[in-house]
């Protein structure tokens, strides 16, 4: 009996010892992940309505991950639009028939969703579409 007590008691002392060594070492890795920057644009036609010389196209949902933010740029086809002003937000832009237009996005990461109109100018909307893209600083 003595000799299986004093058996259990070395093996329990065995696995303390163990143990408390794990514990007591320190451990460490450096650990480093790469996200890729993504800027992209939704668009969502909803509440299309007429009013005056502005047409409400509905909304463009806008995310980007870049640490310095990103800016919109209005596509469309060179000689066309000239004088529509494209509203997104509180942000609009003139067209000048350039095929390229800016509209501040944001100063850092975001995601948000802002209405879409446009005004048209003298000439109407001479253009089947037009494109908006994220692009980051």
């Amino acid at each position: 009996m003595v000799k299986k007590l004093t058996g259990m008691v070395a093996a329990t002392v065995a696995v303390a010892s163990a143990s408390a060594a794990i514990a007591s070492d320190s451990m460490s890795f450096n650990l480093r992940a790469f996200v890729p920057v993504a800027c992209t644009v939704g668009y969502n036609p909803t509440g299309i309505s007429f009013t005056n010389d502005t047409v409400r196209l509905g909304e463009l949902r806008e995310y980007c991950n870049a640490p310095n933010g990103y800016d919109l740029e209005v596509r469309y086809s060179p000689n066309s639009l000239r004088g529509v002003t494209v509203n997104i937000g509180n942000e609009r832009v003139t067209l000048d028939g350039s095929g390229f237009a800016a509209i501040r996005g944001a100063t850092g990461p975001k995601i948000q969703t802002r209405p879409l109109s446009v005004q048209f100018g003298e000439d109407g909307f001479d253009t089947d579409e037009f494109q908006v893209a994220a692009i980051a600083k």
